[in-house]
């Protein structure tokens, strides 16, 4: 147990050689990974050449029209994933999609619980 939280053991951050940052990166996820969908969401999954998953996100500003969502999600998405890296399998490519406007349902557990369908349904939950 760390922090109160069970099941949620982390090094506490996000470092950035675990971000994908480059646009071949994200093309190449596109392209040649697998898909998993929810929601208006679509997790792309590649693996990769490293020890240790990176994760990107393209939320396009057509389709969710606030900055200050679009930053929400991504925050929200990450911290999800921050909590819960250590129970994923190691070495992919993550790219989350936005395809629909989630509106203001932006909760925490909202976002968890999407998000650990996806990664179930992806095979990637270790």
């Amino acid at each position: 147990m760390r922090n109160g939280l069970t099941g949620c053991i982390s090094d506490g951050t996000l470092r950035k050689h675990e971000h994908i940052l480059k646009t071949k990166d994200f093309r190449a996820a596109y392209r040649k990974g697998g898909a998993a969908r929810r929601s208006g969401f679509v997790l792309y999954y590649l693996p990769n050449a490293f020890t240790h998953n990176r994760l990107g996100f393209s939320i396009s500003s057509s389709v969710v029209r606030l900055s200050s969502i679009r930053n929400r999600i991504r925050r929200v998405f990450r911290e999800v994933y921050r909590k819960r890296k250590a129970a994923m399998k190691a070495a992919f490519d993550l790219v989350v999609v936005v395809r629909k406007n989630p509106g203001k349902k932006i909760s925490y557990e909202w976002v968890e619980n999407t998000f650990l369908a996806m990664a179930r349904e992806a095979g990637l939950l270790a």
